[in-house]
């Protein structure tokens, strides 16, 4: 009987496996380099021995994140903790500021024994408590399992369903619970990162299958450095500053207006992705192939903008303003003060954006082939908030 069990058990993981090797499942670690992998800390600090993934230097290396985003997913990954140690995957977060707030956390923590909380492994951080405390004792491996579709969010820890179409809701806080930091407020789209909090941990077999509705095409080119608005200069009035708190890190933000900061490259085929958020009643623009106005170069540009308003009735997010909108939605799927996914992508006279992942304006426009990127701040009281913004060359 126990070989018949062990013949069963093998032929599951095995089937297992061969799956998991197909149907779109990719690995996001090669078992042998960082390759795919990147940093804001020291990229030193972290290396590989034997086919694991390694916290060499603990303390030094911030957040390792993909090269790529992710919207929808589903992820496999092993973990081993030390004894106390802490550290957190990083689900739809951000280059710059910390993706345990500017996306969220889900927790890897050696807490085997405790109750669950919002804090303990397989937690969504300080913000939802996973039904049972399923991590191993220190030292021993784990296996995550994460599919996340839209608002909902799945989670098994070592076979047990930890986390079950939990919505990415109102919960959530910063660091404490006179902060809230909703989780709908949060990326749509991001990173997936692993935390250097400061202890060992080490990593293998990590695998995702990307079920986003419009993936990441790789190869994109940062426009800002997350410290300084370099590259770029100012025309009109508002004022622009770059964040540099753990939630608005990395952020360029406008404010007052109107006023617009222009990229000092041009670019004709392109496409471009970038997250965006106004505050109440806000108002903006990211404009491409526009130019400074000449006989008033302190106005409104020349150029495409495309459109950031949640209350303009016609010309709203995803349109581009005044020349094209979108044939299945007449209203905005954007809210105030919550971050979006912003694609852009013009070829010859072909013009076409995303929001979220969800087509808005596919339409050809002949007035413009070349010229600046700009970024709006549009009236007195306005806020708006523009990070990872990147392009890739289409040639």
């Amino acid at each position: 009987m126990k070989k018949l069990i062990l013949a069963l058990v093998t032929s599951l993981t095995a089937a297992a496996g061969a799956q998991q090797a197909g149907e779109g499942w990719v690995d996001l670690f090669n078992g042998e380099t960082l390759a795919g992998w990147t940093t804001s800390g020291d990229i030193n600090a972290w290396g590989v021995e034997g086919d694991e993934l390694v916290i060499k230097n603990p303390g030094r290396g911030w957040w390792l994140r993909t090269d790529k985003t992710y919207r929808d997913f589903e992820l496999l990954l092993d973990f081993n903790v030390s004894e106390g140690a802490n550290s957190g995957l990083g689900l739809r977060g951000s280059a710059h500021g910390d993706p345990a707030f500017t996306g969220f956390e889900v927790q890897i923590y050696d807490n085997h024994g405790d109750d669950p909380s919002l804090n303990t492994c397989g937690a969504v951080y300080n913000a939802i408590a996973p039904t049972t405390t399923a991590v191993k004792p220190a030292g021993q491996w784990n296996s995550y399992r994460v599919k996340l579709i839209g608002d909902t969010l799945n989670v098994w820890l070592n076979g047990q369903h930890i986390q079950r179409d939990q919505k990415l809701d109102d919960r959530g806080m910063f660091r404490n619970a006179n902060q809230p930091l909703p989780l709908s407020d949060r990326y749509p789209t991001g990173y997936i990162s692993l935390q250097d909090h400061g202890q060992p941990v080490r990593y293998r077999n990590i695998r995702i299958k990307d079920l986003s509705p419009d993936p990441d095409a790789s190869n994109f080119k940062p426009l800002f450095d997350g410290k300084t608005t370099k590259g770029w200069f100012a025309k009109g009035g508002g004022t622009w500053t770059v964040g540099q708190r753990e939630v608005e890190g990395g952020a360029v933000i406008g404010s007052n207006g109107p006023g617009h900061l222009f990229s000092e490259k041009t670019y004709q085929d392109f496409e471009l992705r970038a997250f965006a958020k106004v505050n109440t009643r806000g108002n903006s623009g990211l404009y491409f192939r526009t130019i400074p106005r000449p006989e008033d170069p302190d106005t409104w540009p020349l150029g495409y903008e495309a459109q950031v308003d949640q209350h303009d009735p016609k010309n709203f997010t995803g349109c581009v303003y005044d020349r094209a909108w979108p044939a299945h939605t007449s209203s905005p799927i954007t809210r105030d003060n919550a971050w979006f996914d912003y694609r852009i992508r013009a070829v010859g006279d072909r013009v076409q954006t995303w929001i979220n992942g969800v087509p808005m304006v596919d339409t050809s426009l002949e007035d413009f082939e070349k010229g600046h990127f700009a970024l709006q701040t549009h009236h007195q009281g306005n806020q708006v908030m523009y990070r990872d913004v990147r392009v890739r060359v289409i040639d």
